[in-house]
């Protein structure tokens, strides 16, 4: 397959080399700054804005900061290509959604962490209770975080945070509005607000809260079969909430602000991502966690992020001439590819 890859920084790096762990693609990246990346065949450095179009490729996947995408991906459309990205931003993938549904082209957005691997997830344990009860769940709850893998004493790093990715993208995910699935109806709720105490195994208690794009379509798709709530919270050491809701709600820092409050740790990150799944007709409670550890040079968020679009891109549909959607991927095959990748 060849493969158009737009953006060859740190996680574009780590999308080609997992691209060429699940088979022997062509990859061509584009970057305006990065150096030519050893697992792709051609590297071409230029401002992506100077693209007039995009040709000869079976499949193009950005990992561009999400006001990009609006532009390649209508050039993958007009060109008949198939356009997978990162997403995170719910008015940018509406847009490219909408316009792939009118040209007939095949595109899949919000195919990261979370959203992505979150919700494909989601979408498992929805298959697993409807295969298990004959019944649709009624609570679907997915929560996500990347971590510093040790919790550090509040007098050296009162935030527990390390950011290791766009400043950008967790400034949006702070402060716009999040969306949820309540009582069968779409509602409209505060971003770092909606607190819970979660517990898991290896780790101190951790705090989670509602932030903004990690439930994309998600909501839509459980609201159409018909669960009944369905939430994305994101995952942090406790303490880290507070300090949040008082440099962005009363200070009102905008994303470099934010990005300068966090230190640089010395240790390495982790990812975990979880969902649960609830069926009380049933009483049956489906829970799964997955924890990524920092590995050959590569971060956590790297591996998980990349990880899940990479296996997400290969175990779906890409000809069908629609949006795509969570429910489109074949939940085994994915999980084949996590395990090749190392992340399942």
């Amino acid at each position: 397959m060849k493969i158009a890859l737009f953006g060859a920084g740190r996680m574009g790096r780590t999308i080609a080399h997992m691209i060429k762990k699940l088979g022997d693609h062509s990859i061509h990246s584009w970057d305006e700054h990065a150096e030519f990346l050893t697992e792709c065949d051609k590297h071409s450095s230029r401002n992506i804005k100077e693209l007039d179009k995009v040709e000869g490729f079976d499949l193009a996947i950005s990992s561009l900061p999400y006001h990009l995408n609006s532009y390649i991906s209508k050039l993958c459309i007009d060109a008949g290509i198939t356009y997978c990205d990162l997403g995170g931003s719910v008015p940018v993938s509406k847009e490219i959604n909408d316009l792939a549904k009118t040209n007939n082209a095949t595109v899949f957005t919000d195919l990261g962490l979370a959203p992505g691997w979150a919700n494909i997830m989601a979408e498992e344990a929805f298959q697993q209770i409807l295969k298990q009860t004959s019944s649709i769940p009624h609570t679907i709850n997915m929560r996500c975080g990347g971590l510093p893998d040790k919790e550090a004493l509040a007098q050296i790093d009162p935030f527990n945070y390390c950011l290791t990715w766009s400043s950008e993208g967790l400034y949006n995910e702070y402060v716009d509005d999040s969306h949820v699935l309540q009582n069968h109806l779409i509602a409209r709720v505060p971003s770092l607000a909606e607190r819970e105490i979660v517990k898991m195994d290896g780790f101190p208690d951790l705090e989670a809260f509602t932030t903004s794009g990690g439930a994309s379509h998600t909501l839509y798709s459980m609201k159409h079969r018909g669960v009944c709530n369905c939430s994305y919270k994101t995952l942090r050491y406790k303490g880290h909430l507070d300090l949040m809701l008082y440099f962005l709600k009363r200070k009102e820092f905008n994303a470099t602000q934010l990005a300068e409050l966090f230190k640089q740790r010395g240790s390495s990150d982790v990812v975990i991502v979880e969902v649960e799944a609830l069926c009380p007709s049933a009483n049956i409670t489906y829970r799964k966690t997955k924890v990524v550890e920092a590995k050959d040079g590569y971060s956590a968020m790297q591996r998980a992020t990349a990880g899940g679009l990479v296996s997400a891109i290969f175990a779906s549909p890409l000809n069908h001439s629609y949006p795509l959607t969570y429910a489109d991927i074949d939940i085994e095959t994915f999980n084949k590819n996590m395990e090749t990748l190392g992340l399942n």
